[in-house]
């Protein structure tokens, strides 16, 4: 009889657009079939994403629950629970915390939680009822997992975690999904550039505006529109930088992604003239191509655990303006791979995209090194091999008996 593969349950708010879900992705594609299973239950719904679910035997449970304190939906997550039986279960998050009193109650063997970022509302780690919460439930948690050195630190010394209960695990990349263009894509690209009255913009192929300027520049931004990660801030760095004198390059912004700002954001460029030179252009299928058309990649966030979008572009071979908050600086490197910036400063932003913008040699120089730095400390591989790591060694601490394939993994 084969050797049967330990089950594990990923409890996530929603499984939709945005870095943490990306990870879940690319983990229950890439983590071995013959040692894991996977079952992933959506608090709410279930987006486009679920498409890039390469594994056939990943099931989705998706919950629909209604907007509301989660400890009313604790017995039916209980019911699910006993009925899947897995062997550990994964929450990812504050808003799925509460569901390890449920996976306890179910009787659980294993339980891990994972803390990827910040939203607005916790921007100071130091919500009392957030904390409260963390506090009572850390005792039901076998082992938490950080993303940053920020998490980590503040899971130790607010939340009162124990250190070996607590493992950092960084994200990683997919650097052959995400690459630099390669010598046909570049010579392709400058020739649609220096077509003389034919010229247009690599982008518009993929959808920008068509009256973009050949030689402009572009700034892009990928991301959820949401006040955590601040567009706000980058559309009001970018005006500086428009209507800046002395840019002679006719500079573009790109927004992929979208969120609960976009109407505020369409009326702020309407307002403010920038319509025709910022392109909205929504959920995406294809980052990768559109990563890699960029010419620098901004990161305007309040707060950020391990920016999966940050090493995508890292990946791809741009260099990135980023606030110093989270594990930002654990990623880039200032003034080698990218620029640090401080937070919700419109004009320090401004000022570094600037020097991106009219430099087209540092643009390359910086993006080389993040490239570099990407593939050999931050790759897909090392990701998966660590959460191998981490269950494996909980499942065999809590008591659960692995199979051989397991075991000897």
């Amino acid at each position: 009889m084969p050797p049967t593969p330990a089950h594990l349950v990923h409890i996530i708010h929603r499984l939709d657009t945005g870095g943490m879900e990306n990870g879940l992705v690319n983990l229950v594609n890439t983590l071995s079939p013959q040692r894991y299973r996977h079952t992933i239950v959506s608090l709410t719904g279930v987006g486009p994403i679920a498409k890039r679910i390469a594994n056939p035997d990943v099931k989705i449970v998706a919950l629909e629950r209604k907007p509301g304190p989660l400890a009313r939906d604790l017995p039916r997550i209980w019911r699910l629970l006993r009925e899947l039986k897995p062997d550990l279960v994964h929450t990812r998050n504050i808003g799925t915390l509460e569901a390890q009193l449920a996976a306890w109650a179910a009787g659980v063997p294993a339980r891990v939680h994972g803390e990827h970022g910040w939203e607005v509302h916790d921007l100071g780690k130091g919500h009392s009822g957030l904390l409260r919460t963390r506090r009572l439930i850390r005792g039901f948690v076998h082992q938490q997992v950080a993303l940053s050195e920020a998490t980590r630190d503040y899971l130790r010394e607010r939340v009162g975690v124990a250190p070996e209960r607590i493992t950092s695990i960084t994200n990683g990349v997919d650097t052959q999904r995400f690459r630099p263009l390669n010598a046909p894509e570049a010579a392709a690209a400058n020739a649609a550039r220096t077509a003389g009255a034919n010229a247009r913009h690599p982008l518009a192929a993929l959808g920008a505006p068509p009256g973009w300027p050949a030689e402009a520049p572009v700034i892009g931004y990928v991301g959820r529109l949401a006040d955590v990660k601040h567009p706000l801030l980058l559309l009001q760095a970018f005006e500086l930088l428009a209507f800046d004198r002395s840019v002679t390059a006719p500079v573009r912004l790109a927004l992929v992604g979208s969120g609960p700002l976009l109407p505020e954001i369409r009326t702020w460029l309407a307002d403010h003239r920038l319509a025709e030179r910022v392109w909205l252009a929504g959920d995406r299928t294809d980052v990768p191509e559109l990563l890699r058309a960029f010419d620098a990649h901004a990161l305007p966030s309040l707060a950020e655990g391990i920016s999966n979008t940050l090493l995508e572009a890292m990946a791809s071979g741009i260099p990135s303006v980023a606030t110093r908050v989270g594990g930002n600086h654990e990623l880039v490197e200032h003034e080698r791979t990218g620029l640090l910036v401080p937070s919700n400063d419109a004009a320090a932003l401004a000022a570094a995209l600037r020097r991106y913008a009219a430099d087209p040699a540092l643009r390359r120089e910086h993006g080389g090194h993040a490239r570099q730095r990407a593939v050999e400390q931050f790759s897909l591989d090392r990701m998966v091999a660590a959460y191998d790591d981490l269950y494996a060694g909980v499942l065999a601490r809590c008591g659960v008996r692995l199979s051989a394939a397991l075991a000897a993994g």
